[in-house]
C-alpha cells in the first residue's frame, strides 16, 4: 500500500468532494491509501507532514512564499491539483486581475512535479506560467446518480443546483424566467442551494442543499440549467453542474463558456444559448417536449459515464500517483498540457 498525502484548504468544500475526497476508498482499492488533511489548523505542522510520504497532492490552496518553501523542503514529490481558474478574482469581484494571485499561482505550478488541471484552459494557464500540466478533469460517481424518475409534480421543473456564492449568473435567467412562468402557471423554477437567491421578485421553489439529498433534489428535475458569465474566472469552471446534470440523465441549456463547451453537445445532450431570446426558445422547446427531454437526458448520462465517470479515471490518477511516487523525475508535455494517457503510459 502507497500511502500518499492530499492537503486541501477545505474538506467540506464541493472542489475538495470531486477532485480529493470520493477517490478515497476506490484508490484503496488499487493498493493508494489517500489520506486527506485539512490546512486550516496549524498549517506549518500539516506542511512538515509532507515528509513522511513519497508524494504529495496540494489542492487548489495558493500558499505564500514561505508555506511554500516549507512544503517543497518536505514533501518528496509535489503534484499540484486544481479545477478553478485560481489565479483571477471570481465573477463577484469588480476586476478578475490580481498580481499577489498570479505570483502565487506561478510559484505552485513552477514548483510542482506535475500539475493537475481540471480542462484545457487551465492547462493552458499552468503551462504558461511554466507548469508541467496533466489535464484531468473533475468527475462524478455515476453510480451514485440513478437514472431520473418522475417528480411527482403537477408541473415541469426548471432547475438550478450550487452554491449560492454563484447566483451571480443566475441574472442571466431573469428575463427568460419571467416570461416563461407567466405564460406557464404549473412551471416551478427550482434553486438548490446553500441559501435562497433573490430573482427580482421571480417566484423561486428554495431548497437547501445536502449531500444526501443531492441525487434526489435533480431527480426531481425536468431540465438543469448553467448560465454563466463570459469572464476570466468562469472559463476556468469544469462544467460541474452539467456532469451531475447528465449523471441523473438530465438534458440542460447551458451558456458556450469554458468547459460547458466540451460537456454540451448542441442538440444531442442539452442547447446553449447566448442571449435571453435563446435561453427562452430553448427552454421552451424541451419543456414542450418530453420524449425529447428523455432522449437528450439518455444522451448525456452515456456522455457522462463515457467520459466523466468517476469508474473511468480512478485507474488514471492511481497511474499518474503511483509514477510520482515511484519515479526520480516526472515529465509533461509543453504547451496546452497531456492526456492522462499520455503521462501514465
Amino acid at each position: 500500500m502507497i500511502n500518499i498525502l492530499a492537503l486541501v484548504e477545505d474538506e467540506r468544500a464541493a472542489s475538495c468532494r470531486f477532485r480529493i475526497r470520493q477517490f478515497v476508498e476506490p484508490l484503496a482499492g488499487e493498493g493508494i491509501a489517500l489520506q486527506v488533511r485539512g490546512l486550516d489548523r496549524d498549517r506549518p505542522r500539516r506542511l512538515r507532514e509532507a515528509a513522511g510520504f513519497p508524494a504529495v497532492i496540494l489542492h487548489r490552496k495558493l500558499l505564500r512564499r514561505g508555506e511554500f518553501r516549507l512544503l517543497r523542503r518536505a514533501a518528496r514529490r509535489l503534484i499540484y491539483d486544481f479545477d478553478d481558474a485560481v489565479m483571477f478574482r471570481d465573477s463577484n469581484a469588480s476586476r478578475p486581475n490580481s498580481s499577489q494571485r498570479r505570483r502565487r499561482f506561478e510559484r505552485m505550478v513552477q514548483g510542482a512535479d506535475l500539475v493537475l488541471a481540471g480542462n484545457e484552459y487551465l492547462s493552458r494557464q499552468a503551462a504558461a506560467a511554466g507548469g508541467r500540466p496533466v489535464i484531468f478533469p473533475t468527475v462524478v460517481d455515476v453510480a451514485s446518480f440513478p437514472s431520473r424518475t418522475p417528480a411527482g409534480e403537477s408541473g415541469e421543473v426548471i432547475g438550478w443546483m450550487g452554491s449560492a456564492s454563484n447566483y451571480v449568473y443566475l441574472s442571466e435567467l431573469i428575463a427568460p424566467l419571467r416570461s416563461l412562468l407567466a405564460a406557464r402557471p404549473n412551471l416551478i423554477f427550482r434553486a438548490v442551494a446553500d441559501r435562497p437567491p433573490d430573482l427580482d421578485g421571480i417566484p423561486v421553489d428554495y431548497r437547501p442543499w445536502s449531500e444526501e439529498q443531492e441525487a434526489a433534489e435533480l431527480g426531481g428535475f425536468s431540465v438543469g440549467v448553467m448560465p454563466l458569465l463570459d469572464d476570466p474566472w468562469t472559463r476556468g469552471k469544469c462544467a460541474f453542474k452539467l456532469l451531475q446534470y447528465g449523471a441523473a440523465s438530465l438534458p440542460a441549456v447551458a451558456s458556450p463558456v469554458g468547459a460547458n463547451r466540451d460537456v454540451i453537445q448542441e442538440g444531442v445532450t442539452g442547447y446553449f444559448a447566448r442571449n435571453p431570446e435563446e435561453w427562452q426558445g430553448r427552454l421552451e422547446e424541451l419543456l414542450d417536449s418530453p420524449a425529447r427531454r428523455e432522449e437528450m437526458g439518455r444522451a448525456a448520462r452515456r456522455l457522462v459515464e463515457e467520459r466523466y465517470s468517476l469508474a473511468a479515471a480512478v485507474p488514471r490518477l492511481a497511474g499518474i500517483i503511483r509514477r510520482a511516487a515511484g519515479e526520480e523525475r516526472l515529465t509533461g508535455k509543453s504547451g496546452n498540457g497531456v492526456s492522462g494517457e499520455d503521462f501514465v503510459g
